[in-house]
């Protein structure tokens, strides 16, 4: 996994463009945000867990589609500036997945949901939000996961 980890720029990406984490390592600092919020709601919610590796799974691992699609480039003003290094894949969640089961894990079921849907009401279009209501309604953890983004993207981080 960490051999995986250090060919890419897991740990210098920026979260985003202009919002949460928009600096060296934001979404390294989002994610460890997100496994912090997440473990803490297993804990307080006495969450359930198809294996006890998950809550650090989906927090450490819910945003790898930004590996490599954004870095720095040095402004000539000075200081750094947020560019694409690819183009964005708009399968978010879904290349999240596709890269964390092909470099790093097999997920669960539960995991790969709670990835799939940790954007909630931001994350797709119709069809997605009924799939992801449905999803919801067998696993009450989806929804924290969606909460413990949230809260973390909203502190900036």
């Amino acid at each position: 996994m960490l051999a995986y980890l250090r060919t890419t720029n897991y740990f210098t990406a920026p979260s985003s463009f202009k919002c949460h984490g928009a600096w060296v390592g934001g979404n390294f600092d989002h994610s460890v945000k997100v496994l912090d919020h997440l473990l803490e709601f297993t804990k307080e919610e006495n969450l359930k867990w198809d294996r006890e590796e998950s809550p650090f799974i989906i927090g450490l691992f819910h945003d790898l589609c930004k590996n490599d699609q954004r870095g720095f480039k040095e402004k000539s003003s000075g200081g750094l500036k947020i560019v694409s290094l690819k183009p964005t894949d708009d399968r978010h969640s879904e290349k999240s997945i596709e890269l964390i089961e092909a470099n790093i894990l097999k997920l669960t079921d539960q995991e790969r949901e709670c990835i799939l849907y940790h954007m909630g009401e931001y994350g797709g279009d119709e069809e997605y939000k009924q799939q992801m209501a449905i999803a919801m309604a067998s696993d009450p953890n989806i929804a924290f996961v969606q909460k413990a983004d949230t809260i973390a993207a909203r502190a900036g981080i």
